[in-house]
């Protein structure tokens, strides 16, 4: 198929004022990139995942893996979805817990704890003992936790057999719960209140 002589000139001077535009794209389009110290959002976010999260270990190497990054805004959202990403991927294994002392136990306990399909009339109190037991922290992160907000699983599922003693509970928090349970990475990951925490730290 011969080509129409327009079309090809109109190609060609398309082509050649591109190359230009591509080439000294940073000078031309330099009023878009937002530029600022990336240190005082480390801070923010290095103070945050210390303080919340004190359990799961984070290396920052995409700090330096990002320096080449013109667009400030670019970066740290980049850092962020990289924190979060050693947050998901943060390996977990579900332990058997502390007891009690038989002083903070009720009557009845011992019976309501073996196996049974139907939760336990007295759930709510064994949850509450769960948390105070864990300090009100995630056993997974480490994230102070609210008993309203707290989220209880179990070492060994109750459908495999286990019971509701209090050593088979895990106090976890929203997020560490979610992980555990995801069925789709990228959209738990998204949806993690700990990406909006930090995404509160990027340069609007």
């Amino acid at each position: 198929m011969i080509l129409d002589i327009k079309f090809i000139v109109l190609s060609s001077l398309l082509i050649a004022a591109i190359i230009p535009l591509y080439i000294y794209r940073e000078k031309v389009f330099a009023f878009a990139y937002r530029k600022g110290d990336i240190e005082p959002f480390l801070d923010l976010v290095k103070n945050h995942m210390k303080k919340e999260h004190p359990l799961v270990p984070i290396n920052y190497a995409i700090v330096e893996k990002t320096a080449d990054e013109k667009d400030i805004r670019v970066r740290e959202t980049i850092i962020v979805e990289d924190i979060v990403s050693q947050y998901f991927n943060y390996e977990y294994e579900k332990q058997t817990q502390g007891s009690v002392s038989k002083d903070k136990l009720w009557t009845g306990y011992d019976e309501k704890s073996v196996h049974n399909v139907k939760m336990p009339s007295d759930w709510v109190q064994r949850k509450e003992l769960a948390w105070a037991r864990d300090n009100q922290k995630c056993n997974r992160c480490a994230k102070t936790v609210s008993l309203k907000n707290s989220i209880s699983i179990f070492v060994k599922d109750i459908e495999d057999g286990a019971g509701y003693n209090i050593e088979n509970i895990i106090t976890l928090c929203e997020d560490c719960n979610r992980v555990l349970n995801s069925k789709n990475p990228r959209n738990t990951m998204a949806n993690l209140e700990l990406m909006d925490r930090l995404m509160k730290y990027v340069e609007s």
